[in-house]
Parts: C-alpha cells; sequence; structure tokens
C-alpha cells in the first residue's frame, strides 16, 4: 500500500469526489482522508490518497498529475505529489549521482573557484573589483571627469511643434481608414446583406 498528498481541493470536494475521479481516470483507490481542520472541522485543502502499491502511486503520479480533473465544478487540476504522511516512499529513482552528474559537478566547481580567485578587493576604494571582465573600479569615470560634453542634449534639432503635427496626420488617416472599413449593423435579423460587403 502506498499513499498520495494531493493538495488545491475545494471545499465541496469530498472523500466521495476524490475516489471517483481518479476511478474515472482509470486508478484504483483503496480509500481517502481528507484533512480537517481540528476546530471548525472544515477542510483545509488537502488530502492523502491511498493505492494499492508503490507502483500504482508512481503511475499516479506520473499520469494524472497535473492533468484535469473530472467533475470539478469550474476548470482544476489533479495536484498530486508522495505522501511524506508516514514513512519516505521508496522510489525506483537512483538517489547516488552518476558519473556524467559528477563531473558536471566537478566543472562547475572549478569554474567557481577561478571566477572568486579572479575577484580582488582594493583597500583604496573599499570595493571589489574582477579583472577579467574588463570592470574595475578605477575605469569607471565620475561625473567630474566627464564634464559638460556629457551633458548635451542628443537631439537638439527636434522641432516639437512639427512632430506633433505629424501626428495628428498619421492618426487622422488611421481613423479615417478604420471609419470607411466599419461594418454598418442590420436593423433586424431578417434585413437583407447589403450586396457591397
Amino acid at each position: 500500500m502506498a499513499t498520495l498528498w494531493m493538495g488545491d481541493l475545494e471545499p465541496y470536494m469530498n472523500e466521495g469526489f476524490v475516489s471517483r475521479a481518479f476511478a474515472t481516470m482509470g486508478e484504483p483507490v483503496l480509500s481517502v482522508k481528507i484533512i480537517r481542520n481540528r476546530a471548525s472541522g472544515l477542510p483545509v485543502g488537502y488530502c492523502f490518497v491511498e493505492v494499492p502499491d508503490q507502483a500504482s502511486a508512481d503511475r499516479c503520479l506520473h499520469r494524472l498529475n497535473g492533468r484535469p480533473l473530472p467533475g470539478a465544478a469550474f476548470p482544476k487540476r489533479f495536484k498530486l505529489n508522495y505522501s511524506l504522511y508516514g514513512k519516505a516512499p521508496e522510489t525506483s529513482i537512483n538517489k547516488t549521482p552518476t558519473f556524467e552528474q559528477g563531473q558536471a559537478y566537478n566543472y562547475y566547481y572549478q569554474q567557481f573557484q577561478q571566477l572568486f580567485s579572479n575577484w580582488k578587493y582594493d583597500q583604496k576604494t573599499g570595493s571589489y573589483s574582477c579583472p577579467q571582465y574588463g570592470y574595475t573600479q578605477s575605469t569607471s569615470q565620475t561625473q567630474e571627469e566627464l564634464g559638460d560634453d556629457a551633458l548635451e542634449d542628443p537631439m537638439p534639432q527636434l522641432d516639437v511643434t512639427e512632430a506633433n503635427k505629424q501626428f495628428m496626420e498619421q492618426s487622422e488617416e488611421l481613423y479615417d481608414a478604420l471609419m470607411e472599413c466599419h461594418w454598418q449593423p442590420l436593423d433586424t435579423v431578417s434585413s437583407q446583406i447589403p450586396s457591397g460587403l
């Protein structure tokens, strides 16, 4: 026997509803336990679903998780996970890293170490710099170093009045084109459709 956690339940979803949802999807369920608030007795939004074996739990998790929930009042999806209720499930997933994963880890660890070793602390400025990327505190320029040349207007020749006039002409052309292609509704449902359309 294995247990799945099912979340995102609505208050109207009771044990029978959850059992029917699994049965509709072709999965057998032994029992459903909806968790309720001890003080109010209202459902808190999740339940535990017992299935016959771990293979069934794996199949349900991979086949149903994220699929539409049959019989829901509005579109809902199965939200399933292995249950931590009781003992942790024995899965077929290999938890020891593979050779390729070990190689990838070693490669990125070495890259990180090289990157970290390139950072230098400058006590005069009180900041770090990384010459590998070409950025140091000393290469950045202050406003005083740039002078008044950096404060010039990038488009001094812009005539706002002319720009507004061009914009209005384009807008009027677009409005006229939209109004010319606008279809007028018929007087009644049984009216004849004009031949020009």
